[in-house]
């Protein structure tokens, strides 16, 4: 009977590692396998590659950026390795590609190149993004998360932005077709103020469609700006560079496209307060402006009536004066004229103890009369009628 080995647990795990180390079958060799709980600490990037029933943790050195990232497929090469203290397994990675993906990412590349040097990606032909959109026109799969997730953010900042979908396929084969009539349906119907193409996460692969020349040459001829927002924040795609704005995820891209509602009310409302305590001030003050004119004014016209008022009166007595002195002058004219009149008057002279004779109401010479003449003497104190008997011609 073979008698049992009791080993320690070092003596055992450097006889597992020399295994390993001996073993020139496990140097050099390629793994194939899906990325998972990908991490990167000390330049030194952690991750296990799976497929169904196994898995393999993995360790790559020197690594400074992520090279891939959790759900890929790639293919790892490099050498096992046993750690004697931690009692662990782990395959040291030299070199990682993208598994069944190669001549699919050389075409990416290819096309690439190409639009660039046509100048699609050029910086100088992107158009603005609208910073106050009223309406924002999706291009996505109307199911899932990625829709609901912009509707979320728009909601939350914007609940007045209108969101128009245009339902269309993000993966498999004739999903580019349905990508570029979203977009062009868009710039005939005019009915939105940018365009934002979005899916979520996936493989290389499923983010061919928006690879294509089709997509990019679309969103180049687009006459309404164009956000895209296509995978992860680490996926990139032709129709990230051809249009006007990339965003990270769906959700961002929302937030870019939208404009906070409620910033805006707030700021308005600021401009508001302060345009109406200005426009108090200001009153205020044209207040206080006018009522000191006004009270200079008051004053200036208080003066101009004062000495207007004191003009006047020495006018008035001025003109009284003159007045008074022609009307004395006038007076001791109209005393001699009345005294003259009286001279004349035959009353004054009737007082004096004349008398004057009338023949039918009219003066009469003696020589107009004859005997039998009826006649009126006229005297101070009344009429005598009497009729003539004699006429005696006085002699000169």
């Amino acid at each position: 009977m073979m008698q049992n080995l009791t080993l320690s647990i070092t003596q055992l795990n450097n006889y597992i590692k020399q295994i390993f180390d001996n073993e020139e079958f496990l140097y050099g060799i390629s793994v194939y396998g899906e990325v998972t709980n990908f991490k990167i600490s000390n330049s030194i990037a952690y991750f296990d590659l799976k497929e169904e029933g196994a898995q393999l943790s993995c360790v790559k050195f020197s690594c400074f950026a992520p090279f891939a990232k959790n759900g890929d497929k790639v293919v790892v090469t490099g050498r096992l390795n046993y750690h004697v203290k931690l009692g662990k397994l782990s395959f040291v990675v030299s070199k990682v590609e993208m598994y069944g993906m190669g001549e699919l990412y050389k075409k990416f590349l290819e096309l690439k190149a190409r639009l660039e040097s046509q100048g699609i990606f050029d910086e100088s032909r992107k158009k603005k993004i609208p910073t106050h959109a009223n309406t924002i026109g999706i291009v996505t799969s109307e199911t899932g998360a990625v829709i609901r997730d912009i509707y979320h953010v728009t909601r939350k900042k914007n609940p007045y932005t209108n969101i128009l979908v245009y339902p269309s396929r993000v993966q498999g084969a004739g999903a580019e077709k349905e990508i570029v009539g979203g977009i062009e349906y868009f710039n005939k119907a005019k009915n939105v103020d940018v365009i934002i193409v979005a899916r979520g996460g996936g493989s290389f692969e499923d983010l061919s469609p928006f690879n294509t020349e089709e997509v990019a040459m679309a969103a180049f001829k687009s006459e309404l700006p164009i956000i895209s927002a296509i995978g992860h924040e680490t996926d990139f795609s032709i129709l990230d560079f051809a249009s006007d704005l990339r965003a990270p995820t769906p959700s961002v891209a929302a937030e870019l496209a939208v404009f906070d509602y409620y910033q805006e009310l707030e700021y308005v409302t600021a401009v508001k307060d302060k345009i109406s305590s200005l426009a108090v001030d200001l009153i205020d003050e044209k207040k206080n402006a006018i009522g000191t004119a006004i009270n200079s004014i008051i004053g200036n016209v208080n003066l101009l009536l004062k000495d207007a008022s004191a003009k006047v009166k020495l006018l008035t007595q001025n003109i009284i004066s003159r007045v008074d002195t022609r009307v004395g002058k006038e007076k001791s004219k109209l005393d001699v004229l009345v005294a003259k009149i009286e001279k004349s008057n035959p009353l004054t002279i009737l007082k004096q103890g004349y008398a004057k004779v009338l023949k039918n109401g009219e003066s009469v010479k003696i020589k107009k009369l004859k005997v039998g003449d009826e006649i009126e003497t006229l005297l101070e104190d009344g009429v005598i009628i009497s009729q003539v008997k004699s006429l005696k011609e006085k002699k000169l």
